[in-house]
């Protein structure tokens, strides 16, 4: 029994060191844990904190431009006031009647067409006789040279808003008596195509009474 005495002592001092060791690992492990979840916690505080920050931001750049926006517009309405008191008169009006769409402010109307040849007939009361060199009767011609022919030129020109030059004269003939003519003309690339009516006014020359945008130049 002495003899084992020595050996359990051994052992024993052994098993009190191992059960040592893992106490300590587990007192290690738990602090550990404690450290994470501390450090856990103030980073979440901090997030939470930057998150209410950049909510509150948006608000208030928010609230800056509306703020502009009444102190700019606010002037507008006086100045309009006081420099247009009667708003009415001067606002440019479109009006929709029966098919017609009419520009009171430029005397414009435009009316759509049932002819698969013409996109719609514009007719315009601001447009006057363009004048005339021709003295005494007049006579229409369609010579190609005359003063008639050429204030003719200048008639539908002046109707189509494109310069003499710039288009392509591809028809002028009577117009169903021998005070109206109409021509047929075309941009010089072709993606502009009108058919002006015109009428002669004694003394004053020819005045485009009406235009028709086409849709082709393949039209009567």
């Amino acid at each position: 029994m002495a003899d084992r005495e020595p050996n359990f002592s051994r052992m024993s001092r052994k098993k009190g060191n191992k059960a040592n060791k893992i106490l300590n690992i587990l007192i290690g492990i738990v602090v550990l844990l404690i450290l994470i979840v501390g450090v856990t916690f103030i980073i979440g505080d901090d997030k939470e904190e930057a998150s209410k920050d950049q909510k509150q931001e948006p608000q208030q750049t928010k609230e800056a431009p509306d703020d502009n926006v009444l102190v700019e517009e606010q002037p507008d309405e006086d100045d309009t006031e006081e420099t247009n008191p009667d708003e009415d008169t001067n606002v440019e009006d479109e009006e929709e009647e029966g098919g017609k769409i009419v520009d009171e402010s430029e005397s414009l109307t435009v009316t759509p067409s049932n002819d698969s040849a013409v996109k719609e007939t514009i007719v315009n009361s601001n447009w006057k006789p363009i004048g005339t060199k021709q003295t005494g009767e007049h006579v229409s011609k369609y010579d190609g040279e005359s003063d008639d022919w050429h204030e003719k030129k200048a008639a539908i020109s002046y109707a189509t808003g494109l310069p003499e030059d710039q288009l392509i004269y591809w028809r002028i003939q009577n117009g169903g008596s021998p005070q109206k003519s109409e021509g047929i003309v075309s941009s010089l690339d072709k993606s502009e195509k009108y058919k002006v009516y015109i009428e002669w006014v004694d003394g004053e020359g020819w005045t485009p009474v009406k235009m028709d945008v086409l849709n082709t130049l393949e039209t009567k």
